[in-house]
């Protein structure tokens, strides 16, 4: 799998991602798949570590549990106006390093 199609595949996952609504319940099927294709695209041999600095950078949002002092962050995965949360920090500057190299576009939000 080469840049362009991994950067195909992405475009598409992430308009999935973007037209679901902010907090499903679970983990969206299309977020599992997008980690899938990093790995599968790591599996190649290719680092993303060199790509993190870009457009997609990794964010933050606040997270509230049942008691106020239970308050967290969650990375998330940010460009322009569109954000996805994602499960640690580790993932989210791999998903961040591998939207860069792919130069995926920011989906349209919908």
């Amino acid at each position: 799998m080469d840049r362009d199609a991994a950067g195909r595949l992405a475009r598409e996952i992430l308009a999935v991602l973007s037209a679901q609504p902010r907090e499903p319940a679970g983990e969206p099927l299309a977020h599992r798949l997008l980690v899938r294709l990093v790995a599968d695209v790591q599996r190649l041999g290719i680092a993303f570590e060199a790509h993190v600095a870009g457009p997609w950078h990794v964010g933050e949002t606040a997270r509230v549990g049942h008691n106020r002092l239970l308050a967290h962050t969650q990375p998330t995965v940010a460009r322009g106006g569109f954000a996805f949360a994602v499960r640690d920090a580790s993932e989210a500057r791999e998903l961040v390093g591998f939207l860069n190299w792919c130069e995926v576009p920011e989906p349209a939000t919908g």
